[in-house]
């Protein structure tokens, strides 16, 4: 292609086909999953394609390394860990006689009944802070990748996602499994929300391939 004709294609236009295209895989990856055989066998390839168009037109037109396709994820992902930790947080806030006591009591098997009766209040509490708290730290580092300049965001990215790993190992020795109090809840919690997230960053950005 030209460059005359790059110039004038790239931009506005490019990025609105772009995002087309991530939104048709999108609903193509929600079709998926209520779908089998054959039809699942096409969508999938539906997918696959729309995803190779989308990466053909970011190397084609000059983006960065990721470009829109890179911060659309990013985005999304911070989204939804500030969802997350606000459910966390408010979970933190009930004990298992909230629970109990709430308008579901009767939907609770009487085996899980049983096991909320077991979980200390301390463990609980900080077990769903450590959480809110960890998914907080991990929106900041990915809003400033986010919002950096920088031309490889993946790159960052990437690391992060192997930090994390690490950093949930490390706080993984700093708690035993037998204690209950909301020093180890706070531990394990914040442990947790590292190691999903950071599996969810490989998966969602696809190193693992």
């Amino acid at each position: 292609m030209s460059n005359y004709r790059k110039r004038m294609f790239r931009g506005a236009k490019i990025e609105d086909c772009i995002l087309d295209f991530i939104d048709m895989e999108k609903e193509l990856t929600r079709s998926i999953k209520v779908t089998a055989g054959d039809e699942r066998l096409l969508l999938s390839g539906m997918s696959k394609a729309y995803r190779m168009i989308v990466n053909r037109l970011v190397s084609e037109f000059d983006y960065s390394k990721g470009g829109v396709a890179m911060d659309i994820k990013l985005t999304e992902l911070i989204e939804s860990l500030e969802k997350r930790s606000l459910d966390a947080k408010e979970k933190s806030n009930f004990n298992e006689m909230n629970i109990l006591k709430g308008g579901f009591y009767d939907e609770i098997p009487d085996e899980a009944k049983e096991e909320i009766k077991k979980i200390p209040l301390e463990l609980q509490k900080g077990l769903f802070e450590g959480m809110s708290i960890a998914y907080e730290k991990i929106m900041i580092d990915l809003g400033l990748i986010l919002k950096s300049e920088d031309v490889d965001k993946l790159s960052h990215t990437e690391r992060l996602s192997v930090n994390y790993q690490r950093m949930a190992d490390m706080l993984k020795e700093k708690f035993e499994l037998d204690k209950t109090d909301y020093r180890s809840g706070y531990l394990q919690g914040e442990a947790s929300a590292y190691q999903m997230v950071g599996e969810e960053i490989q998966m969602i950005f696809h190193m693992d391939e």
